[in-house]
């Protein structure tokens, strides 16, 4: 029995492994990773693969010493590895475009994080994506810069033309339709910072862009946001007389719809009141004024021609009506003294019409006001309660 004792101690048979007291379970591996300015520490994920651990610990040495053209390669397989845990993944995909970034290649580091802030929309890097998305998308407009500097200077004689810039061969730059692409990134940064302190910047730069080529529509969008969303903003009081001037650029005459020059006076009177700096400067305020009146003159065009359409189709009625919400509404503009000569004759004719024995007396606006015990004709009132106002 001893022999068999001392036998069975010395042996080294995988069975007996049960006899042996379990090992301590091993602590999560400490790390230190940089996010932004600071080196935050981090404890990785209990279910994360050893291969995993090591590739990631190699790849972090590999950025700390500034040889990315290393660390991508590393960063970019756990990134596309399904069988990493979600932080793992997210800080692969973020790293790599980092080490892009840095090297310089920006146009394949934006692509990687708008595809980060996609799939990972509340990943703990999305402050920094959204953040080198932006510059990066500045940086891209600084040929539309150039362009705007030179047509300036083409109008002012110093030069003859504005050389276009089609294709750029600089890895920091796409190879084609670079205004296009930072309009993309910068509508993914107020996408996906849309209440952040990058949204509003994001939006005017795209208003910028847009009123240069003379897309007035779309530029009254993106300035209209900026009040809209970021009433308190820095760059709120310049959208705003922006916007008003694209809304009047936009709205293509009196003959169209009138709404964009509505929603330009609801602009201009939310300036006066919210917005003193726009209020209490004589130029600025000068400028809204000239808006407020040229709003006048169209829409009491649009009105105007309204009614001469229902006089010249038979509706004297509805014609009665415009040519009356002409007068009263806009009495300063060229179009209420010819509404009221029409206004007149036409009121002669239906009084003829209903009843040639009833004439109503002018007050001093130049309205129509019954006398004692007379009922103003059918035919004047039906036009108020039949004929309706155009969306403005």
């Amino acid at each position: 029995m001893a022999l068999l004792l001392v036998g069975l101690a010395g042996c080294s048979w995988p069975r007996l492994d049960f006899l042996r007291p379990a090992p301590p379970p091993v602590p999560p591996t400490q790390t230190f990773v940089l996010r932004g300015d600071n080196l935050v520490q981090e404890t990785m994920p209990a279910a994360t693969p050893q291969r995993a651990v090591a590739e990631l610990s190699a790849a972090r040495d590999h950025f700390r010493r500034e040889e990315y053209s290393k660390a991508r390669p590393l960063f970019q397989s756990l990134a596309e590895d399904d069988r990493n845990p979600p932080s793992v993944i997210q800080e692969g995909m973020y790293y790599q475009a980092e080490c892009l970034r840095l090297e310089g290649y920006y146009p394949e580091a934006a692509d990687l994080y708008s595809a980060l802030l996609n799939k990972h929309p509340n990943c703990v890097y999305r402050e920094q994506a959204v953040q080198h998305l932006y510059d990066i998308a500045n940086f891209w407009l600084d040929d539309t810069r150039k362009s705007m500097q030179e047509e300036v200077e083409r109008r002012e004689g110093k030069r003859w033309l504005v050389w276009p810039r089609f294709i750029s061969f600089d890895k920091a730059k796409p190879l084609l339709d670079r205004e296009g692409r930072a309009i993309e990134k910068l509508e993914q940064v107020r996408l996906h910072d849309i209440n952040g302190p990058l949204a509003d910047q994001a939006l005017f730069l795209c208003g910028v862009v847009r009123m240069y080529h003379e897309d007035y529509r779309d530029a009254d969008h993106y300035f209209s946001q900026i009040h809209a969303r970021h009433p308190e903003s820095k760059l709120a009081p310049r959208a705003i007389e922006l916007a008003v001037f694209c809304k009047q650029m936009s709205t293509g005459g009196s003959d169209y719809d009138g709404r964009k020059a509505a929603e330009a006076r609801k602009l201009i009177q939310a300036a006066f009141t919210s917005y003193p700096e726009l209020a209490n400067d004589p130029k600025k305020r000068e400028f809204l004024s000239r808006q407020i009146k040229t709003i006048d003159l169209q829409q009491a065009e649009k009105d105007f021609n309204m009614a001469e359409f229902y006089r010249r189709t038979g509706h004297p009625g509805s014609a009665y009506f415009y040519y009356q919400l002409v007068r009263r509404r806009y009495p300063n503009t060229e179009f209420a003294q010819r509404a009221a000569e029409r206004w007149d004759s036409l009121r002669s004719q239906l009084e003829k019409q209903q009843n040639p024995n009833i004439q109503l007396p002018t007050d001093k606006a130049g309205g129509a006001t019954p006398s004692a015990g007379q009922t103003p004709p059918a035919t004047l009132n039906a036009p108020v309660r039949a004929a309706q106002t155009p969306s403005r």
